[in-house]
């Protein structure tokens, strides 16, 4: 499976931002997808690789992943801050975050997909992220 670059956007409801993002990806060949509510329970690789979602389609979200497992209390089923995941951009990587930067495109909450997060569902991803911000938010001076 030979995933294409892509980056995986979560409520970038403001156009001039989420134009930003699709201005540098246009230029770099990077695909972007905009993730609505309804998919966030699927495995962030499904939203990411068109065979992926293609298989998750064929057999279905309890058998691709933990979708169905109970969330830990307290804890949102969904969310509507922005979020954004790189997903094999590789050196263009630092381009897009040093773009974001200039342009002031803030965005607390991003990720790269991994071996180890792209069978979470996007809720999942979203809760780890939001616990790393919040202690590196502690750490600092």
């Amino acid at each position: 499976m030979a995933l294409k670059p892509t980056v995986l956007l979560y409520n970038f409801t403001d156009k001039r931002r989420r134009n930003q993002v699709n201005t540098f990806c246009a230029m770099h060949g990077i695909r972007v997808r905009t993730v609505e509510k309804e998919q966030y329970g699927r495995p962030v690789i499904t939203l990411a690789d068109k065979e992926a979602e293609a298989l998750f389609a064929e057999f279905g979200e309890e058998d691709a992943c933990d979708v169905g497992k109970e969330k830990p209390e307290g804890e949102p089923a969904d969310f509507s801050e922005e979020m954004l995941v790189m997903c094999q951009i590789g050196s263009r990587m630092n381009g897009l975050l040093s773009y974001l930067r200039r342009e002031k495109v803030i965005v607390p909450l991003k990720a790269v997909l991994t071996p180890v997060n792209q069978f979470w569902s996007s809720v999942e991803l979203y809760r780890e992220l939001r616990k790393e911000h919040e202690q590196m938010k502690g750490l600092e001076v």
